[in-house]
């Protein structure tokens, strides 16, 4: 064996270490690998796209359909409804404000009037300001005059009045003929300006029932049949003490009402208990006319429960199907009780028409024309709990 020295061996070595030594070429793709970007380049893939694509196309479609179901639908609530707006007449309601406003349309044009007994414009600023302190509404929007070449246009709930001279003014519908001008003026109108045919009801329960006494209701006991449909509703022997809620401020069409029997009758029959219970069908403003023993308010059907001549909630074909075979004279009787007729009657501002349920066994309007509505105590919402 050939013994090296230590010379030989790092010569050995050095060509050792020319032999693992990498090119210039490897130290270029190393260099590359070890200095490159942590994420890959993307790469455009058609695939990658594609449900995307989809999903775009598939929203357009829903959003298109969308839109053109809203289109449709603002096309049968909306639009312009001028014509029917001929002959109406709004009649300011609330006392916010120190205006008296009555507003009534042409087929041309519309005039606005202020009946107020407050002359503001002859008043000094003091005294006007003195005036005021007392209303919520201080400057209201309209001004009196007549307005030509207006247009009446309805969204919903919404009408918006426009005229020349700039004039535009909206009202918001929250009862039955009555509406809220954008000032916070409240208005009826004895016309039903978008409905046709009956007048309904879907409101109003057939038959009482429950309610809590508060601190805010009081109870009372009843025990005509007057207001009887066939459960002797009301009565306080059968159901409990009804519960009646002071609050009149705003009566609707089918509540009923407990009030101050008018002196009138109660004179001629003290039987006739001075206070009363009947049901809220006329409002200010309508006409109420009984023809073959079925409402009309203003021409139009009453189409309700509480609407046409009935025995204990049984209409005449019922009636006579189910109760026992009478005598002549009782029949025809009842025949003329279920066909009665009476003549039309103006509600006026501030008084309802009532109606007791069971017609004939009970006294109302019929007998003794429109009440004031301050003659009402309150509405019964039910009976005690």
């Amino acid at each position: 064996m050939k013994h090296l020295s230590d010379e030989e061996i790092f010569q050995e070595l050095k060509q050792l270490e020319k032999a693992f030594e990498p090119s210039t070429e490897q130290r270029k793709n190393v260099q590359r690998l070890l200095f490159q970007s942590s994420r890959p380049p993307k790469t455009f893939r058609q695939r990658t796209f594609l449900p995307t694509i989809i999903s775009l196309i598939v929203l357009c479609s829903v959003f298109v359909g969308v839109y053109i179901n809203f289109s449709s639908s603002s096309a049968k609530l909306g639009g312009d409804v001028t014509s029917s707006w001929n002959g109406v007449y709004l009649e300011q309601t609330s006392r916010t404000s120190p205006t008296n406003y009555v507003i009534g349309f042409s087929k041309d044009s519309f005039t606005i009037k202020d009946q107020s007994i407050i002359p503001f414009i002859q008043m000094s600023k003091a005294n006007k300001e003195e005036a005021l302190k007392g209303y919520k509404i201080k400057e209201p929007t309209l001004v009196p005059g007549e307005y030509t070449n207006y247009t009446v246009t309805k969204s919903g709930d919404t009408y918006t009045i426009s005229a020349s001279g700039s004039f535009k003014y909206t009202l918001q519908k929250f009862g039955p003929r009555r509406y809220v001008g954008e000032d916070g003026i409240e208005y009826s109108t004895p016309t039903y300006m978008d409905q046709e045919g009956s007048i309904t009801d879907e409101v109003t329960p057939r038959r009482l029932e429950t309610a809590e006494k508060t601190e805010h209701t009081f109870l009372i006991e009843w025990g005509s049949d007057a207001m009887d449909s066939g459960n002797h509703d009301f009565e306080s022997h059968e159901h409990g003490k009804l519960v009646v809620s002071p609050n009149t401020y705003s009566l609707e069409r089918g509540q009923a009402v407990y009030y101050h029997m008018p002196p009138s009758v109660t004179a001629k029959n003290p039987a006739i208990p001075k206070m009363y219970i009947g049901r809220v069908v006329g409002l200010p403003g309508e006409t109420v006319e009984i023809k073959s023993g079925q409402v009309f308010i203003d021409g139009r059907k009453l189409d309700t429960f509480y609407g046409k001549a009935t025995v204990r909630g049984m209409g005449e074909e019922e009636y006579f199907n189910t109760m026992p075979r009478q005598n002549k004279d009782s029949e025809q009787g009842f025949r003329e009780y279920f066909n009665m007729d009476m003549a039309p009657v103006k509600v006026q501002a501030d008084m309802v028409f009532l109606l007791v349920d069971h017609w004939w066994r009970g006294t109302d309007s019929k007998d003794f024309g429109p009440l004031p509505i301050k003659e009402i105590e309150g509405v019964i919402i039910g009976y005690e709990e």
